[in-house]
């Protein structure tokens, strides 16, 4: 039976591990998730909202966004803060006939220093410093859709000595896995950057803003990081932990395969074989280079 939390239709995802660190994934049955301070890309989740962004170029990006809500209706205004609606609607009273090109110019420098801004900067603020205090109870976990990408074996799983494993998404089971989002490759600046930014986030409902701050923004990554093929799970630490990291336990039957690498110390395998015995699905592999170049994934045991 399909799981009401499943978000997606895939069956699976991989974590690259070196490993040292397989060898407590598998003996503990947990995976470490992390806040996003720590992640390895310092352009990943902004560790700050809006930096560098002032006073004034808020207060025009606002204006100029108010007078573009204006001039362009949304086919569903529903997608609006109501205080925004409030404000569109004057404007509509108040200029029936448009706004010429020399009045929006007027307008922008009138509205920058109307009240309903200097509001909108406190919470600026509010946001910023909330941002803050939060960030590190955030966790995050990432994984990917596929096992065999060489770049993910060299930087993650200690340059092929290392492990994937394989980690199913049960229904039975409710597995964490269903709820995994994709990560948006993408060189467009989140919204968090700018003033232009802030002002969408401000006109939009609080539906949307707060979706947006709580989910997506956890999930965008430049266009160099795409052939990571990466997904993420995200969520807020316990009362009781400490630190800047967690390690959560999954169940024994999500593990479905364990992937050593094409320069994996064979030593270690009766080692492996030990650890994996407890997992019921779990088939052990190994990634071998053939002579063209690829990986192909062979069943050991």
């Amino acid at each position: 039976m399909r799981s009401a939390n499943r978000q997606h239709e895939r069956q699976s995802f991989f974590k690259y591990m070196p490993l040292s660190t397989a060898k407590i994934v598998l003996g503990n049955s947990t995976l470490r998730w992390s806040s996003p301070t720590i992640l390895n890309d310092p352009f990943d989740i902004p560790r700050e909202l809006f930096p560098e962004v002032s006073e004034q170029q808020v207060s025009t990006a606002f204006a100029q966004k108010l007078i573009y809500e204006f001039q362009n209706p949304r086919d569903n205004l529903d997608e609006l803060e109501p205080c925004i609606l409030e404000i569109l609607q004057g404007m509509r009273q108040s200029f029936p006939s448009g706004i010429s090109l020399e009045m929006n110019h007027r307008l922008v420098d009138l509205m920058s220093g109307a009240v309903q801004i200097t509001d909108a900067l406190c919470a600026l603020q509010e946001l910023k410093e909330h941002w803050l205090n939060t960030l590190d109870t955030k966790r995050v976990i990432c994984v990917s859709e596929e096992p065999d990408i060489i770049p993910m074996w060299n930087h993650y799983a200690d340059g092929y000595k290392g492990i994937v494993l394989e980690f199913a998404c049960l229904d039975k089971l409710d597995s964490i896995w269903l709820i995994a989002n994709p990560i948006n490759y993408t060189d467009t600046k989140p919204l968090t950057y700018s003033a232009e930014g802030l002002a969408e986030l401000v006109s939009r409902n609080n539906q949307w803003a707060t979706k947006y701050l709580t989910e997506e923004l956890l999930r965008i990554k430049t266009i160099n990081w795409a052939y990571e093929k990466e997904w993420r799970v995200s969520t807020i630490k316990k009362n009781h932990e400490v630190g800047l990291y967690s390690d959560y336990g999954f169940h024994p039957k999500e593990l479905k395969s364990v992937i050593l690498g094409h320069q994996f110390d064979i030593s270690e395998l009766p080692t492996i074989i030990a650890l994996s015995q407890k997992y019921p699905n779990a088939t052990i592999k190994r990634a071998k280079l053939t002579t063209h170049r690829e990986l192909v994934l062979e069943v050991i045991s």
